[in-house]
């Protein structure tokens, strides 16, 4: 009967982590009920939430020629849906899309830890040089034209734009003497031809009225002759119409000509206008950029450790050709661990808070320190479950056995007051709203004492006053039976309903130091 009683009493010391004592009659077959008590102590009060996640590394990156790092997944997240956020392609800005990226070296396998600047992979960067040629070239005619419409034309073309315009309007000056040549020649022709026509019809008439008269022969050759002058006459007349046409013609050629040599001139000359000036600007700016782009590409044909971290893939080989998608992969930043609260702890976290975070896999108990709470729940609570919130421990020094993927239990303190009087929770009878009250033994008997608390947890309560150091509080009664084959015992601990309290699912979980 001693033994068990004596194993009843460690049994509830290593539930309640407190000191407990049976104290009473002896412990004979027919012993009466026994008080089991515990001191009150001077230590440390703690409120703590449990819940079950997974390990994580804090940030991925993900590598590729010509690119800059991308975060592939980061236990950071501001999405209801908690725990990580991912992305499975290139976010970069950059021209090497299109790029051929020839696998030169990679001195870095999975598993390797490498540091800041470390070369992963190298490729032959032809290509992506020829790009950046190429976008050079184009940035300096941009540049080129920008500088032009600022400044107005050089010396040189301002001399070329009066030269054309001056070559106009002599064409044009030119145009109009040819012109009044023309018409003075064509003059000429015609008075000719009208008096060829005129000495013919003199000759006729004079024969005619020759006495004696002429024959006639004479007189029909006189015919045919003034014939023969008046179709002259019209056949100049014809020509000359056309030769001034032609003549008049020019004119106006060259009279548009010289128009659009003036226009032409003062375009040229005239300051350019703000729209144009803004749209030099943009295409500089657009050709900056692709330079930028370029010569990023020609940087990045090195693909180096954005920071501290473990290489988790490998995704190329010397001697063929690069990936579209990424080449590496880099875990980096501190291990941390996400693990979903129910709506009734989530309340009582807060960032900055103390955590244990326990990995049975890699057999280890690590600190840590809450570092994210998602305001947002990860699963809504229905009439059958509870809403959830996503929650980010990040570890403090974690050993290399801890990896990514692994099950972990979290445990939070929620809240803790160190250097004070404690009693076992079960020891308090009573209520927040009637008070609470202790049983404390004094020799053989017991008396009633009222107490003030402060943080009361499952396993201990704080005393703020009522009792002091070393006083023997009753927690429980034992009591034996004597029966006609056996004989047994049996434990009552009363007060708060026991020492209860697990350490799942988020509850609280009160733990004395």
């Amino acid at each position: 009967m001693k033994l068990r009683l004596a194993a009843i009493a460690l049994m509830v010391v290593g539930v309640g982590a407190v000191a407990l004592a049976i104290v009473g009659p002896s412990f004979g077959a027919s012993a009466a009920s026994q008080y089991i008590t515990s001191p009150v102590s001077s230590g440390t009060v703690s409120a703590q939430s449990v819940a079950t996640g997974t390990i994580a590394a804090s940030t991925v990156y993900g590598l590729k020629f010509g690119a800059t790092p991308d975060i592939v997944s980061s236990a950071s997240t501001t999405s209801g849906a908690g725990g990580t956020t991912s992305s499975s392609s290139s976010t970069s800005s950059n021209s090497s899309g299109s790029l051929t990226w020839p696998v030169q070296t990679v001195p870095v396998t999975v598993g390797q830890s490498v540091t800041k600047g470390q070369t992963l992979a190298t490729a032959d960067a032809t290509a992506a040089q020829l790009q950046l040629t190429t976008a050079q070239a184009n940035l300096a005619t941009a540049q080129a034209k920008l500088t032009s419409d600022q400044s107005g034309l050089d010396s040189i073309s301002l001399a070329q734009a009066k030269n054309q315009l001056s070559q106009a309007y002599n064409s044009y000056q030119q145009s109009i003497a040819n012109r009044n040549n023309t018409n003075q020649q064509n003059a000429l022709k015609l008075s000719q031809a009208q008096a060829a026509v005129t000495d013919a019809q003199n000759k006729l008439a004079a024969d005619q009225a020759a006495n004696p008269p002429v024959s006639a022969q004479t007189i029909a050759a006189d015919q045919q002759a003034l014939a023969q002058a008046q179709q002259s006459l019209q056949s100049t007349q014809l020509q000359v119409n056309q030769s001034n046409q032609q003549a008049a013609q020019q004119v106006t050629n060259s009279s548009l000509s010289y128009q659009a040599a003036q226009l032409q001139y003062q375009s040229k000359t005239a300051p350019a206008s703000s729209s144009v000036i803004l749209a030099d600007q943009s295409a500089v700016a657009a050709a900056q950029e692709a330079v930028t782009n370029a010569q990023a590409a020609v940087n990045a044909a090195t693909i180096t450790a954005p920071a501290d971290g473990l290489i988790i893939a490998v995704n190329l080989l010397p001697g063929v050709n690069a990936p579209s998608s990424y080449a590496i992969e880099e875990s980096v930043g501190p291990m941390v661990a996400s693990a979903s609260f129910s709506e009734t702890d989530v309340t009582k976290l807060k960032v900055g808070q103390t955590a244990t975070v326990s990995v049975t896999a890699a057999s280890a108990s690590v600190p840590g320190t809450l570092t994210e709470i998602v305001p947002v729940a990860s699963t809504s609570g229905g009439s059958s479950s509870v809403a959830t919130y996503s929650v980010t421990v990040t570890l403090t020094n974690p050993p290399s056995s801890v990896l990514a993927g692994m099950s972990a239990t979290v445990t939070v303190t929620t809240a803790s007051v160190q250097n004070v009087l404690r009693v076992p929770a079960t020891a308090l009878s009573g209520s927040a709203t009637s008070g609470y009250t202790v049983e404390v033994l004094n020799g053989a008997t017991t008396s009633s004492v009222a107490v003030q608390v402060g943080l009361v947890t499952t396993s201990y309560a704080q005393i703020t006053s009522g009792l002091s150091e070393g006083e023997q509080v009753v927690v429980g009664t034992t009591s034996s039976r004597t029966g006609s084959n056996t004989t047994g015992g049996g434990v009552n601990l009363g007060g708060l309903g026991g020492l209860g309290g697990g350490t799942g699912g988020g509850r609280f979980n009160g733990t004395g130091q």
